[in-house]
């Protein structure tokens, strides 16, 4: 289990190493990641020696816009993120295209403990204990409002001012 690499702990970890000054090792770290987005936009949860894995945890792909927006927070290198943008967007397609799973009219008119499901993210199994039966996770939820906001802020900079409004209203 722990010859992975999780883009959860990767993007936490690469947090506290830029808090330190480590900025290499986490583009590289970011830029090898990146290459095993799934063509959907999907963040994998976890790379091994087989590739990505396609587990449906679905904090993923927020952890990914976090840790990208990080990197630039702390390099306010515009280039490299400009390289990562197409990345981006289409992780947060993916954030989209769950979210609508969840925005249905059985979600805005059905029993209270539907519409309290609402515009959240579907059940996964980003947690351990899940792993036999996927369960609603908020911080699914958290991750991707996080990245939404992230990828928000990251339209600014690159001047992609259509993309930004888009993601503000959401």
């Amino acid at each position: 289990t722990y010859e992975r690499s999780w883009i959860r702990d990767g993007s936490l970890t690469s947090t506290a190493l830029l808090e330190m000054g480590v900025q290499d090792e986490v583009k590289e770290y970011l830029d090898w990641y990146s290459r095993y987005q799934f063509p959907n936009g999907k963040i994998p949860c976890v790379v091994d020696q087989r590739g990505a894995d396609p587990t449906p945890e679905n904090d993923s792909h927020g952890e990914y816009i976090y840790a990208v927006m990080q990197y630039f927070r702390f390099t306010n290198d515009t280039s490299w993120l400009r390289t990562k943008f197409d990345n981006v967007v289409k992780a947060v397609r993916y954030i989209q295209s769950l979210r609508n799973e969840r925005k249905t009219d059985l979600y805005r008119t059905g029993s209270a403990e539907q519409r309290a499901c609402y515009g959240l993210l579907p059940e996964s199994i980003s947690h351990e204990g899940y792993s036999s039966k996927p369960m609603h996770s908020y911080w699914d939820d958290f991750f991707a409002l996080r990245g939404l906001k992230d990828a928000a802020t990251m339209a600014g900079i690159l001047g992609e001012t259509k993309l930004r409004a888009e993601l503000e209203s959401m």
